[in-house]
């Protein structure tokens, strides 16, 4: 069960003020930089970016970019940590159901947050309105 999330720093920057009024929905991103625990709590640091551009084009010229990172805390039973924990250090990944919890979490606070930042900056607010569903690819195999 979650029972906090931190943004711990915030970043925001603009590329090139001549083309905000050219640019398009950002590209989101939300990545798991690392997993630890202490006793029943198990520590996830994420960062969320939201990279700006002036067309959908994957080399098109950067407009701005916004980066909030931080810790969503986790508290589980011992034996659950050391299951994700182990998971963590053998392929990089959390348990589906825990992933996508974090992630809807990630991305109502993480919106939330980054409107105002990518207000003040001119950017379009970098809002996720729909929940994230994930399939587990290694599980098909």
């Amino acid at each position: 069960m979650i029972t906090g999330f931190s943004i711990l720093s915030v970043e925001g920057k603009i590329d090139s003020v001549d083309s905000l009024a050219k640019q398009k929905f950002p590209r989101l991103n939300t990545t798991f930089e690392s997993v630890s625990s202490e006793g029943t709590k198990l520590k996830v640091n994420y960062s969320f970016v939201a990279d700006y551009a002036g067309s959908d084009d994957k080399n098109a010229k950067s407009i701005g970019h916004l980066k909030l990172a931080g810790e969503v805390e986790v508290e589980e039973s011992k034996e659950v940590i050391n299951d994700v924990l182990k998971r963590w250090n053998e392929k990089h990944m959390l348990p589906v159901s825990l992933a996508e919890e974090i992630i809807n979490g990630l991305n109502f606070r993480c919106s939330a947050t980054g409107t105002l930042v990518a207000y003040s900056l001119g950017l379009i607010p970098p809002l996720v309105v729909s929940s994230v569903k994930i399939q587990d690819q290694t599980e098909q195999k």
